[in-house]
């Protein structure tokens, strides 16, 4: 999934992305388009890597969610009672 993307402004390019209650909203402004992108691709790698990073905890945390418990006592049975 793609979430930042670059657009044209006054004077160069900007990476933005869009914002849920601000709309697009920038990141920072280059002079070329090829910095511009390079700069993009390296924000997409860092959130793609941040989902794959919170999918993977979620899954651990599920695992331990039914491993983990009340340990249970074990007594050798008494020869004498």
């Amino acid at each position: 999934m793609k979430k930042f993307f670059v657009c044209a402004i006054p004077g160069g390019y900007a990476v933005a992305y869009h914002h849920a209650h601000l709309g697009v909203t920038a990141m920072s402004d280059h002079l070329t388009r090829d910095g511009a992108e390079a700069e993009a691709d390296r924000q997409n790698l860092r959130h793609e890597a941040e989902l794959a990073r919170a999918a993977a905890s979620k899954m651990a945390n599920r695992q331990h969610a039914f491993s983990a418990g009340r340990p249970v006592r074990w007594f050798e049975p008494d020869a004498f009672a």
